[in-house]
């Protein structure tokens, strides 16, 4: 019997999110929770199926970024600082900014990576990805939807 813990459950749907939110939200998505529970069940076996492979791409991120020689938590704050402007701020040597722009530049090929698999997913689960991100942004806003969704998952990794 696997044991999973929603807060990683959550952290795949965010990761989801971000991963594929250019493409929801240019082909539309709207705020409408009438999902069916074929849709639900679609989107829990989608992200039962996506948990190994995030998983997989996290620790690949992760020995990215450390090859080249950073620690996370410094490239997360060099990335913090870069998505907000400053990253002239955060860091003036020339040598880690090298290396925080060349472990950021393998991440985001990894992420495009897994974002290609992941809509392949998606898709043979015959699910829209535009209706994928309507439930993962339900999920994230709408306390009905999350406990649903939160009950059919731990339902499915308890018969695992």
């Amino acid at each position: 019997m696997k044991k999973i813990n929603l807060l990683s459950i959550a952290s795949v749907f965010a990761f989801l999110f971000f991963a594929l939110q250019g493409t929801a939200f240019a082909q539309g998505a709207t705020k409408d929770n009438n999902f069916t529970d074929e849709d639900y069940e679609k989107f829990v076996d989608i992200n039962v199926a996506i948990i190994p492979v995030q998983q997989e791409m996290q620790g690949k991120m992760v020995k990215a970024i450390e090859d080249e020689g950073l620690e996370i938590n410094r490239f997360q704050e060099l990335a913090r600082a870069q998505q907000s402007g400053n990253i002239q701020d955060a860091s003036d040597d020339p040598a880690e900014l090298a290396k925080f722009n060349q472990a950021g530049q393998k991440v985001m090929e990894m992420q495009k990576d897994v974002q290609v698999k992941v809509q392949e997913m998606i898709e043979e689960e015959a699910l829209s990805v535009q209706k994928f991100q309507q439930i993962s942004m339900a999920y994230n806003q709408d306390q009905k939807v999350k406990e649903k969704i939160d009950a059919l998952m731990q339902e499915k990794m308890n018969k695992e």
